[in-house]
């Protein structure tokens, strides 16, 4: 029992030596100003996700898929669309139709993923595909390319404004900015657009689009994407 105390001494005289060796203030003991930055950033997105389907029964005369696919493939190598990179099969599937007077059919639907890089194209590809009677396309997602460079720009942004309500709250009371003393990621959220009525919104696009020359098609009316940022700072006051 005595050994204990004795030990239990020499750790309390050991940690009071160090801290007064050290001689550092935790941030909660000195003076200090705590803000909040916040920053958002709006991009057009560069990549925008399509979902084609060719269904044999959206034929009249039953157009088989093989045929739908090629004459698709061919509108859009027109287009000058980089189908090895931008263009893949999502499924392929069939159902089994069984009639009584009549033959038994199997009728194919497969679906496509399409990206395309601006509301130009985007703009074309509907209406090329429209002139095929194809026009069962809808927007899955959209995105940017330089998505990640984007967040640590706004991120950055967010602590500059920070610093800066700092800076201007300090010198309201008559005292100076000192050294960050704690920065923290309070939010990093990215906001994409929801196309609620994809296929609404792109048959309005080739009606309006019909009658005009392939190079005068306006760049589609694309909704931004939002990166938003809030940072969390703690600043020393001199």
């Amino acid at each position: 029992m005595k050994i204990t105390r004795t030990l239990l001494f020499v750790s309390i005289l050991t940690s009071s030596i160090s801290f007064s060796q050290n001689g550092e203030k935790n941030f909660i003991d000195q003076p200090y100003i705590e803000v909040t930055g916040s920053m958002e950033t709006e991009v057009i997105p560069n990549e925008i996700y399509l979902n084609i389907t060719l269904n044999e029964n959206d034929k009249k005369g039953k157009i088989s898929i093989e045929d739908q696919e090629n004459q698709m493939i061919s509108v859009l190598k027109s287009l000058g669309i980089d189908l090895e990179n931008n263009f893949s099969i999502l499924d392929f599937n069939g159902y089994y139709q069984r009639k009584f007077f009549s033959e038994n059919q199997v009728t194919k639907i497969k679906h496509y993923e399409l990206i395309v890089n601006d509301g130009k194209t985007l703009g074309m590809v509907y209406e090329a595909l429209d002139r095929i009677d194809i026009s069962n396309i809808s927007i899955t997602k959209t995105d940017h390319s330089d998505i990640e460079n984007i967040k640590r720009d706004t991120k950055l942004k967010a602590l500059k404004i920070a610093k800066e309500k700092a800076v201007g709250y300090a010198k309201a009371i008559d005292q100076g900015l000192g050294k960050a003393l704690f920065i923290q990621e309070l939010n990093n959220d990215i906001v994409t657009p929801f196309y609620k009525n994809n296929t609404y919104m792109l048959n309005e696009v080739v009606t309006a689009s019909q009658g005009i020359e392939k190079d005068k098609i306006q760049d589609l009316n694309l909704k931004s994407i939002t990166v938003k940022a809030t940072v969390l700072t703690r600043f020393a006051l001199n």
